[in-house]
């Protein structure tokens, strides 16, 4: 017999599952984004070759898409439980990691079909001169870069909020949410340091400042797993549970 059905450690068990399969879908679509992308943009006459590969860019934007509505749904699955210690942390939470970071996801997409949409006019008139095509395409490039650095920023504020409620609910270990504060300061500091270039260009993981981008998604996805495999830590949520009948029985005296 399932004991633990309909009461709080079921129920946040599930959501430690749901949590950590999300960040997994976030994951794997946006790095499969990068897969189908990163040939058609290493073309010589990118953008302008981006319609002789429109399956390819339209699955890398639908995945952009899909990335950002998975990751989107954590906080607001994290939300019952947040709010029970800090309200403001995370309603917070919900605005940079959810809505923000969705929108700012929707017009990165939107910039990418755009890119398309240049492409394939430009094959449909056959110009003989493609420089205002390639302005144009540049233009959108370049906005696609601003938005992915703003977006990090974003994404900065709205993790900051989440570990820091996670370090002191002790919801998961400290060191695993400490490790997210870190992590999230270094992507700041990438995200920074890429908005001050000259070519204002996103940061490549991995590859000079965007190295400071891998402690975080290394992160994410051993908070994935452990959401998966361990759950919140028991304790806790007997805290917060307590807490919250104890709230209840004062406002109603």
């Amino acid at each position: 017999m399932n004991t633990t059905k309909g009461s709080p450690h079921g129920t946040y068990r599930k959501t430690a599952v749901m949590v950590g399969i999300l960040f997994i879908i976030g994951t794997v679509t946006g790095v499969l984004a990068g897969v189908f992308a990163a040939p058609i943009q290493a073309g010589a006459t990118y953008p302008l070759n981006v319609s002789a590969s429109e399956t390819s860019w339209i699955i890398a934007t639908l995945l952009t898409l899909l990335m950002g509505l998975s990751l989107a749904m954590i906080p607001v699955l994290l939300y019952p439980i947040f709010r029970k210690h800090n309200e403001v942390l995370a309603f917070g939470a919900i605005l940079f990691r959810g809505v923000l970071e969705q929108v700012l996801e929707t017009l990165l997409a939107i910039s990418m079909f755009l890119l398309l949409a240049v492409s394939e006019i430009y094959g449909k008139t056959g110009a003989a001169d493609p420089s205002n095509f390639h302005t144009l395409g540049s233009m959108l490039i370049a906005a696609g870069n601003w938005i992915q650095n703003i977006n990090g920023i974003v994404f900065v504020v709205g993790t900051l909020m989440v570990f820091a409620l996670f370090y002191q609910t002790r919801l998961i270990p400290r060191w695993l949410s400490g490790w997210g504060l870190i992590g999230a300061v270094l992507y700041f500091i990438a995200k920074i340091v890429s908005i001050f270039s000259p070519l204002h260009l996103e940061p490549n993981i991995g590859e000079g400042i965007g190295l400071l981008l891998v402690p975080t998604a290394i992160q994410e996805m051993v908070f994935a797993v452990w959401m998966i495999v361990k759950g919140f830590n028991p304790s806790a949520i007997a805290s917060g549970v307590a807490k919250t009948a104890t709230n209840k029985l004062l406002s109603a005296a």
